[in-house]
């Protein structure tokens, strides 16, 4: 898309903003191809992008709270910090994008391809996820069910290499594979990806996870513990 015509519909979709729709225009990109654009801080809420080719767009602090980005191409695209409260990302391709501090609550990531994406500190919380099963050869766990009881270790005890978090859970990190593996109960789900911790998701998908029971010698170790 023309630079010009784009600063156009920024603009009176600014004024469509400002004047709670009673100037200016509702943006519309529908279909629009803004490759490699550069948008840094631009107000896009509420705004039509259904199947936009944003590939390797320059988007952080970008507005897109409400926007509708349904099937968008957003493969490699720079969203740091962006606002995506409430928008529609189903079937939107965020393969390899920056995603670090995104706020992403309650949006709708139905079917989207988060592959290779970074979501350290994404803010998830009651986002509708995709099945990412793709992202962790692994299984489903309630982190937000857990209880305290599910454990076998008491606070602040350790076995072998896992450790409390702030959260509660017992972890052990795998540094060189950028991943952790987690203590559930008589389990360890093994290779989680490490952005998982930061990013406030109630789940770990389950699909290839391997689960692994702890062995006899360190629950009757823990048992002696408690």
């Amino acid at each position: 898309m023309d630079a010009s015509k784009l600063k156009e519909i920024l603009g009176q979709h600014k004024l469509w903003i400002e004047t709670n729709g009673k100037q200016g225009e509702r943006a519309n990109l529908k279909g629009a191809f803004l490759y490699n654009a550069i948008l840094r801080g631009a107000n896009l809420k509420d705004a039509n992008l259904t199947g936009a080719n944003l590939y390797r767009a320059n988007l952080p602090t970008v507005n897109f709270s409400g926007a509708d980005l349904t099937g968008a191409y957003l493969k490699g695209a720079i969203l740091e910090d962006a606002d995506l409260t409430h928008a529609n990302l189903t079937g939107a391709n965020l393969k390899d994008a920056n995603l670090e501090y995104a706020n992403l609550w309650r949006a709708n990531l139905t079917d989207a391809n988060l592959g290779g994406a970074s979501l350290e500190y994404a803010n998830l919380t009651d986002a509708i996820l995709p099945d990412i099963s793709w992202i962790i050869p692994g299984c489903l766990a309630q982190l937000n069910e857990i209880k305290d009881s599910f454990f076998y270790l008491e606070k602040e005890s350790k076995l072998d290499n896992f450790i409390q978090d702030s959260l509660g859970f017992f972890i052990q990190d795998n540094l060189e594979e950028k991943s952790f593996d987690m203590l559930l109960g008589d389990r360890i789900i093994r290779g989680i990806p490490h952005w998982v911790k930061y990013s406030g998701m109630k789940q770990v998908p389950r699909q290839l996870c391997q689960l692994l029971p702890i062995s006899p010698r360190n629950k009757a170790e823990t048992k002696k513990e408690k």
